[in-house]
């Protein structure tokens, strides 16, 4: 997708971490963005899967469009 011109993130779970950063070296670009949450994940329901999902949001967010989340401006 960055090839293509379109921001992209890949989310792993921490068991896939090596994985994830051997492909990412593979494919030329070792510092791709990549965001990890706690295995497993398949066991989890529905709400649990979106309490994960909204953890990360912040990150994604971040690595999509390039501006700094983690700063609570409120």
């Amino acid at each position: 997708m960055e090839k293509a011109g379109a921001p992209s993130v890949t989310i792993c779970t921490d068991l896939f971490t090596r994985t994830a950063e051997g492909m990412a070296s593979m494919w030329g670009t070792p510092d791709y963005p990549t965001i990890f949450t706690k295995h497993p994940t398949a066991p989890l329901d529905a709400e649990e899967l979106r309490g994960r999902a909204e953890e990360m949001l912040g990150q994604i967010v971040s690595i999509l469009t390039g501006v700094d989340t983690s700063t609570d401006y409120s």
